[in-house]
């Protein structure tokens, strides 16, 4: 039976702006995660997902709402108490080449985790970098190169390496495929699952791209404008989507066969513009692009409804269900 790892709960940013506006980026947002499972984020860009990542490591403070890993509440802890359980907590960003830095050798990098946190000797540390390149599969002279000396499928890679430095439980991985090569996507995407297998690793993976969220998720949260307007089972989302904004963005994935591509799918592809997330639409927020809008949509805010079981949750923010 998997253990309850992280617990976020009705957690909301905004960004104060010029002139007394602000932007909500992400508004009350909740949901679980247990150890060794994958939460996919999903949603056009814009949507608050990054955000969303950032707050759970804390990496931005949020506006209201906690996040509790392992039963602490991280937006509580004070810095010296939140340093140590960043041990815990890692991040892959989108961008290889701009999260290495260029004038540093790749065994430093890898390095530089265990030495904030003092692990370790000089000889250990060595050691452990080694073996690090060689679990996401580079050779261990890799240390004494740099970073502009590597592809960026391998930068990635030592991207990984050094997240995995600290034995972390949960990481958030923001895009980790986005920059890379469609024949390299695979391999990275292959590897965090190895990695996750064996270590038991959690992740909260933030993507655009569907068909990877399909691939490497047990549960799919779908965002429009700061708002999870469904969450599920990854099964139950890509098979069974409740919500016209999911539906419209299955719709909008090419069909690679030609003779497939002419069946009616759930839902008809996005229309019109997203709207500025500083002037947020009254009501539902989807309902200025949504073909099923009703009179309600546009005046009252939908709140999420449970269409799913309890070993099989899925819920909907949508009065098309209320």
């Amino acid at each position: 039976m998997s253990t309850q790892l992280l617990d976020v709960v009705e957690l909301s940013k905004s960004f104060n702006l010029k002139g007394g506006r602000s932007l909500q980026a992400v508004d009350r947002v909740s949901f679980t995660l247990s150890q060794g499972q994958t939460l996919g984020v999903v949603g056009e860009s814009g949507c608050g997902k990054s955000t969303l990542g950032r707050l759970v490591l804390r990496l931005l403070e949020p506006s209201g709402g906690s996040v509790r890993f392992k039963g602490q509440d991280l937006t509580l802890m004070p810095p010296d108490r939140l340093r140590e359980m960043r041990r815990h907590l890692q991040v892959i960003f989108q961008d290889p080449q701009g999260a290495l830095d260029p004038r540093i050798k790749v065994g430093r990098l890898i390095e530089e985790p265990l030495v904030i946190h003092r692990m370790g000797s000089a000889a250990e540390r060595a050691t452990e970098v080694a073996r690090l390149l060689e679990t996401v599969g580079l050779p261990a002279e890799a240390a004494s190169r740099y970073p502009h000396e590597f592809s960026g499928g391998q930068r990635q890679r030592i991207c990984i390496a050094r997240a995995l430095a600290l034995k972390p439980e949960l990481i958030v991985a923001d895009e980790p495929v986005s920059a890379l090569d469609v024949s390299i996507q695979s391999q990275v995407l292959n590897l965090l699952i190895d990695l996750q297998r064996q270590r038991g690793l959690s992740y909260v993976f933030i993507s655009h791209n569907l068909a990877v969220v399909k691939y490497v998720s047990d549960f799919v949260a779908v965002m429009y404008l700061g708002r999870v307007v469904e969450m599920g089972a990854a099964d139950l989302v890509f098979t069974e989507p409740k919500h016209p904004y999911t539906q419209a963005l299955l719709a909008a994935i090419p069909e690679p066969d030609p003779d497939l591509a002419s069946v009616q799918t759930l839902g008809s592809p996005l229309r019109g513009e997203l709207p500025s997330p500083d002037n947020l639409p009254p009501g539902c927020r989807f309902h200025t692009r949504c073909p099923q809008a009703m009179e309600r949509c546009r005046t009252e805010v939908p709140t999420t409804v449970q269409v799913g079981t309890l070993s099989r949750p899925h819920g909907v923010e949508c009065h098309l269900w209320t």
